[in-house]
């Protein structure tokens, strides 16, 4: 498995490479934005890849399986080298792209992110993510998150986490900070009761 994993690495490395030489031979990389995107964390079981430092894997909800890694490129637009840690999402690419043309571009759960790598908005794009997955669900509001990987949905065993102070989450605050805990249950709640039943 892991020779597999390391030449499927190996061949993407390559690929990437190619694209990126095309762009910049053609002399496009001051009018093209390259994003590249991981698929969430490695599934460490299956592939020994490691997901450090942070907790879990793929399909988990601790950060190893939520957090997903995305490089942008845009030649004398976005600065070169610089780490943007606010809030965001996949589904914000569409914005942000869109937000590039004249045209109006329909109406989309994502947020144009381009004000945000600008330094033009230094708010965090989203304050508040929910995740669900079979029994697994979780839900970050600001710094903490409440995470359930043990119960069920109607029945969730809840761990707190402040990720700004404890990104690994190695210390669940549940027993400390219940009020915290209820405050995001409550949150948690408002986006769930608008799901409907998990078919697995």
């Amino acid at each position: 498995h892991r020779r597999i994993f390391a030449a499927m690495l190996g061949n993407l490395d390559d690929s990437v490479g190619s694209i990126l030489r095309a762009v910049r031979e053609n002399q496009l990389e001051e009018k093209t934005i390259v994003v590249f995107m991981s698929d969430n964390g490695g599934p460490t079981r299956e592939l020994t890849s490691s997901n450090l430092p942070f907790r879990g894997e793929k399909g988990q909800m601790y950060e190893g399986g939520l957090r997903i890694p995305m490089a942008m490129q845009w030649k004398d637009t976005l600065p070169a080298g610089k780490d943007f840690n606010g809030l965001t999402t996949s589904v914000d690419l569409f914005a942000t792209v869109g937000g590039l043309f004249d045209k109006d571009v329909p109406k989309m759960d994502g947020i144009d992110l381009m004000p945000f790598l600008l330094g033009k908005n230094t708010a965090s794009p989203h304050d508040t993510f929910y995740w669900r997955q079979g029994k697994r669900t979780t839900v970050r509001n600001g710094d903490w998150k409440l995470v359930n990987m043990k119960g069920s949905i109607n029945s969730p065993i809840w761990e707190l986490y402040n990720i700004a102070s404890d990104p690994t989450e190695s210390k669940n605050l549940s027993s400390k900070n219940p009020h915290q805990v209820e405050r995001l249950i409550q949150v948690w709640q408002s986006y769930q009761q608008e799901m409907r039943a998990p078919l697995f």
